[in-house]
C-alpha cells in the first residue's frame, strides 16, 4: 500500500520521530528511526489540557448553563402560580409560592453569575490549554 499525499504545509508523523515502524516505503523496507538523545523527548504537556480536568470543567459549564435554565424557569412558573393563587384568594398558598419563586430566581442568578465568572477564566486560560495540546507558534 502506497503513502497518502499529504497536503501542502502537513507533515509526516515519520518526520517527527513517531513512526510506528508499519514500513510506508513502497519498497518495502522501513528506515529505522534514528536514535533519540535524552534532551530530544518531548516535554509533557502540562495543565488541564491533556487530563480530565478539561472534561470536568465542560461538564461543570453544562450543569450550571442547564440548572440556570431549569432554575430560571421553575422560579417564572413559581412564581405565574404565586400569581394565580392570590387571584383565587389564597394567600398563604400564593406567599409559599412567592417565596418558592424568589429561592429559585436567586438560585438561577447565582449559576449565572458564577457561569459569566467561569466563562471568564476560560476565555483567558484557553490559550495556555490550547498550548498544552497543540504547540502554537506565531511566526
Amino acid at each position: 500500500m502506497s503513502d497518502a499525499t499529504l497536503p501542502p504545509g502537513a507533515s509526516s508523523p515519520r518526520e517527527h520521530g513517531r513512526d510506528d515502524g508499519r514500513g510506508g516505503e513502497r519498497g518495502g523496507s522501513a528506515d529505522p528511526a534514528p536514535a533519540r538523545g535524552e534532551g530530544d523527548a518531548p516535554a509533557p504537556a502540562s495543565g488541564a489540557a491533556n487530563s480530565s480536568t478539561m472534561a470536568l470543567i465542560l461538564h461543570a459549564f453544562t450543569l450550571l448553563c442547564c440548572g440556570n435554565w431549569i432554575f430560571g424557569v421553575a422560579g417564572i412558573v413559581f412564581a405565574i402560580r404565586a400569581a394565580h393563587a392570590r387571584d383565587r384568594g389564597q394567600p398563604g398558598r400564593a406567599e409559599v409560592l412567592t417565596r418558592y419563586s424568589w429561592y429559585c430566581l436567586g438560585a438561577a442568578g447565582v449559576m449565572l453569575f458564577v457561569m459569566l465568572v467561569l466563562t471568564f477564566v476560560v476565555f483567558t486560560q484557553a490559550g495556555s490549554w490550547i498550548q498544552g495540546i497543540v504547540p502554537v507558534t506565531n511566526y
